[in-house]
């Protein structure tokens, strides 16, 4: 692991140490966590076809080489 440290507001860091005692973790942990979280969440936005993947389950996925079947079939 990697060290490193951040100045935060004092009515911040009460919250957080709030909300580690609820989930019974370390300050450090709900941190890590929430980061976690924050970042998957933040990815997935980044890929604009990530919520049409896997949406179509074709097993012939060249359909290309088709087209003129399919289409005038």
């Amino acid at each position: 692991m990697t060290k490193f440290q951040i100045t935060v507001a004092e009515g911040q860091m009460a919250e957080w140490k709030q909300a580690a005692d609820l989930d019974g973790v370390s300050v450090a942990e709900l941190i890590r966590q929430t980061m976690s979280d924050r970042l998957r969440a933040k990815l997935a936005m980044s890929d604009p076809f990530e919520s049409i993947t896997g949406l179509v389950d074709v097993p012939d996925t060249d359909l290309s080489s088709r087209v003129d079947e399919i289409l005038y079939a």
